[in-house]
């Protein structure tokens, strides 16, 4: 009953909306031979800026009866910006535009008719159970008995009730579906945006690897070449010496030893941001587990779909994404939250990998002050994965993370 009372007023806003969105329909095109006398301009930018607003609410109508967004297919910018014969040749190349003026025709006539339907019915059965009590009113004209006339008003409105009890859904449905078909996005819209989003995705990860590379080579430069051309200095002097004073040639042998390890160290250091060696070993499951244990937060791990043993593994760039994107995650938890606590959680389903990191913290993460989860969601980006950040002030702060994968 209160999905069918939502689907009636969702087709009254809708058909309310459709009366209006005639009037920036026929302004734009009235408005299109005018623009060679310039008057027309400002009428076309004025009709089209009015008209996608409206229009976004019947996408937003759409989308909540299909529950799945209505995505908007326009290009970036608009008219605020450049000239205004730019803008109008932007105008007039955009798809979506055109597709915009067939929705308002289509919609005048088809879906106009399905979002009024609903409301025809429940308008007929109040009138009919009002019938009988119209009957007995002086003024009335009496077409039979009044307990007739009452019985086949009484008749009326619950034949006029069902009809709208059974067919409001699949009425605002179809409505919904030929709103999503016109004012969603095209398939070659679709593609076009895929193909940028994969071109920025690509240039990022080329970047980040050119980053990576300057990075590796600097610590090189600056730390294990230095440690082994000391180490080279420390056992040269010591075979100078060894023989006149090999007291002294034993203690620059054990400061060479010392060397020795600290390199291994930095080695280590440097292997492990390039590919930590535990998750090699062990796997996503085990690596984060142990990145957990190293934090000073009580961190619950919680895993599912990974079998029994917690062994399934992943295409080795997968888990190398997602341990960096949960440790970066991490990492802003012990710096940014001021957390005593979080959990993180694991999912691998059939082809999606999904990880949540959550904490107890102050909240308010804002990905334009440098807090890291742009690198997280660039990062993310290079595999088609994605990033939703909830933080309201006061916390909690959830990171969720997708990413495609075939175990």
């Amino acid at each position: 009953m209160k999905r069918r009372l939502q689907l009636t007023l969702v087709a009254l806003i809708a058909a309310l909306l459709s009366v209006v969105c005639l009037i920036p329909g026929v302004v734009a095109l009235v408005s299109l031979p005018l623009t060679v006398l310039w008057v027309g301009i400002p009428l076309l930018i004025g009709a089209v800026w009015v008209g996608r607003r409206l229009l976004n609410a019947h996408r937003c109508g759409a989308g909540y009866v299909l529950g799945r967004e209505v995505a908007r297919p326009y290009r970036s910018g608009g008219p605020q910006h450049r000239g205004f014969f730019v803008v109008v040749r932007g105008l007039l190349t955009d798809e979506a535009t055109w597709r915009d003026l067939l929705w308002i025709g289509v919609n005048a006539t088809a879906g106009l008719s399905l979002v009024l339907l609903p409301q025809l019915f429940l308008a007929g059965a109040a009138a009919a159970v009002l019938l009988p009590l119209v009957a007995l009113t002086p003024w009335a004209v009496p077409l039979a008995s009044w307990w007739l006339q009452g019985l086949v008003g009484w008749l009326l409105a619950a034949g006029l009730l069902t009809a709208w009890w059974y067919a409001t859904p699949p009425l605002v449905r179809a409505w919904a579906a030929i709103t999503n078909a016109i004012l969603g996005p095209s398939r070659t819209a679709v593609l076009s945006s895929r193909v940028a989003a994969l071109t920025t995705s690509r240039a990022d990860s080329v970047d980040s690897a050119a980053q990576e590379i300057r990075r590796i080579e600097r610590d090189l430069h600056d730390g294990v070449q230095v440690r082994l051309v000391s180490l080279g200095m420390t056992v040269g002097l010591a075979e100078e010496l060894i023989a006149a004073h090999p007291e002294r040639a034993r203690r620059l042998l054990e400061e060479a030893q010392d060397s020795v390890t600290a390199t291994l160290q930095d080695l280590r250091r440097l292997v492990h941001g390039i590919h930590p060696p535990v998750l090699a070993d062990r796997g996503l499951v085990g690596a984060v587990r142990a990145l957990a244990l190293d934090l000073p937060l009580d961190i619950d791990v919680r895993v599912r779909g990974f079998g029994a043993d917690e062994s399934a593994r992943l295409p080795a760039p997968v888990e190398a994404c997602a341990y960096f994107v949960i440790s970066e995650a991490l990492a802003n938890v012990v710096k940014h939250s001021g957390a005593d606590r979080g959990d993180i959680a694991l999912e691998l389903g059939p082809d999606t990998l999904r990880g949540v990191v959550r904490d107890d913290g102050r909240g308010g993460a804002d990905e334009s002050r440098g807090s890291g989860l742009g690198g997280i969601r660039r990062r993310l980006a290079t595999f088609d994965g994605t990033l939703a950040v909830t933080s309201p002030p006061g916390g909690p702060t959830v990171l969720t993370m997708e990413m495609p994968c075939v175990p």
